[in-house]
């Protein structure tokens, strides 16, 4: 492949954008109106931001691709040998009653079926910074923007001279539900109900999920927690009985509100419903998961290929106590060490998401960065090695104008039962990738070889 294919591509892009006289307040109102349309929306908040979709090479694509399932792996190596020692589970950060789910059987050979990989990808280079092992949002959202980033002149210029790939990961969602349910113990075609809160930004996503799984024969309703009931063997939302829980509802929020007792909870633990993400992905879904493949003497638990992959792609991390540890081969008290090197650093709550309670060392004075390190030690926090991250030009519109912008950009796998189809692309203007901390997003399609 032209190793410059992605650099040609993107500048042909961006010169028919420069002399397209279409490119009007008409058009962008009507891009916008299509994302509602598409409900290509979080809360009232249209997601495409940018006039062009972001491109990857096959090769670059590739290499991300095995990356990820490499460390999907690891992830899953993992989660076995803390389940087998108490004393290495203790270190994870579960609270009393997440520990007592994650314990119980969930009847699958993988621990977390639908997950996705935070990343960032420059040139042939990957990085990871978070595993997210709770069920992951977004995964309509590139294909929609690609369809409605057809009404540029410039998309449509472009895919007539060069091969481009789009995905379709609710196929493989919709497929590793199926296969987990079979997996577990179920026959025929199960009967789902997508359970998160009411009222989300994401109840979008939810819609389209319900139609699509509909539209495949599989009986689908959408529900709060509040809304279902568990008797006699069998989980319902009034006359809806359910046989698989396609769980949204994110684990900490639903046992801030519920107790052990709440009918999830009991049909999940008598092996009367099948919940996907299980209790138990709250294990890998914590952050201080990295400290662990990122710790040397963990390494002999994992294949080489895996361990080369940890090496190459995933940061030095570190739960924040005060205690002595391993940088770089050597022994450092940690909390000195990250204090005295701010610009290497940042800091992240253990189990939280959107981008809240992250401190950057790098923007941060000595006086900001010592007040985050006390908030650190008083919380639940790990320490992450900084990776460049990646800005690129794109041509972001208004309802009135557009131009050309730095952006952060990443490019975020979904896994489904441990292999990627697709990804997730986030785009905004401060080093916080993530729609929720106000980002915006945009298509993705991979080019072909010529």
């Amino acid at each position: 492949m032209n190793p410059n294919l992605r650099e040609q591509v993107i500048a042909e892009y961006h010169t028919h954008l420069a002399n397209d006289p279409s490119l009007t307040p008409d058009l962008f109102a009507r891009l916008k109106s299509g994302m509602a349309a598409y409900h290509m929306l979080y809360g009232q908040r249209e997601l495409g931001v940018s006039l062009r979709p972001h491109f990857l090479t096959r090769t670059q694509y590739d290499r991300l691709a095995y990356c990820a399932q490499q460390l999907n792996g690891a992830m899953e190596t993992l989660g076995a040998a803390l389940l087998a020692d108490a004393d290495r589970l203790d270190q994870i950060g579960l609270t009393e009653k997440e520990r007592a789910l994650v314990e119980i059987d969930h009847g699958a050979s993988q621990i977390a079926i639908t997950t996705r990989v935070d990343s960032f990808v420059i040139d042939d280079q990957v990085r990871f910074v978070e595993y997210n092992g709770e069920t992951p949002s977004s995964i309509l959202d590139q294909a929609g923007l690609n369809q409605i980033l057809f009404e540029v002149r410039a998309l449509q210029n472009v895919a007539e001279r060069h091969r481009m790939y789009q995905f379709r990961p609710e196929i493989s969602l919709l497929q590793s539900l199926l296969e987990t349910w079979r997996e577990w113990g179920g026959k025929g075609t199960p009967r789902i109900a997508i359970l998160d809160w009411e009222d989300l930004p994401t109840s979008h996503e939810f819609l389209l999920l319900r139609n699509y799984f509909v539209s495949c024969g599989v009986p689908t309703i959408i529900c709060t927690p509040d809304e279902i009931e568990y008797q006699h063997g069998k989980l319902q939302r009034g006359d809806f009985k359910i046989d698989l829980v396609y769980k949204r509802v994110v684990i900490h929020e639903f046992l801030s509100k519920y107790d052990l007792s709440h009918p999830l909870v009991r049909a999940y633990a008598n092996h009367d419903v099948c919940l996907i993400n299980s209790f138990r992905c709250k294990l890998l879904h914590k952050k201080a998961t990295f400290e662990f493949l990122t710790d040397e003497g963990n390494q002999h638990w994992f294949t080489a290929s895996q361990q080369q992959v940890l090496h190459d792609c995933v940061p030095w991390t570190r739960r924040v106590q005060e205690r002595m540890t391993q940088h770089l081969g050597r022994e450092v008290d940690l909390i000195e060490y990250i204090r005295k090197n701010r610009a290497l650093f940042i800091l992240k709550p253990n189990d939280d998401y959107g981008g809240r309670g992250i401190f950057f060392g790098n923007l941060a004075t000595e006086t900001q960065w010592d007040e985050a390190i006390a908030k650190a030690l008083h919380g639940d926090y790990i320490v992450q090695e900084l990776v460049s991250l990646y800005q690129e030009e794109f041509p972001v519109f208004t309802t009135e104008d557009w131009g050309f912008q730095p952006m952060y950009v990443d490019t975020n796998p979904f896994l489904f039962r441990g292999t990627v189809h697709g990804a997730m692309v986030r785009l905004a203007t401060t080093p916080i990738v993530n729609v929720t901390s106000g980002g915006g997003e945009t298509g993705f399609f991979v080019l072909e070889k010529e």
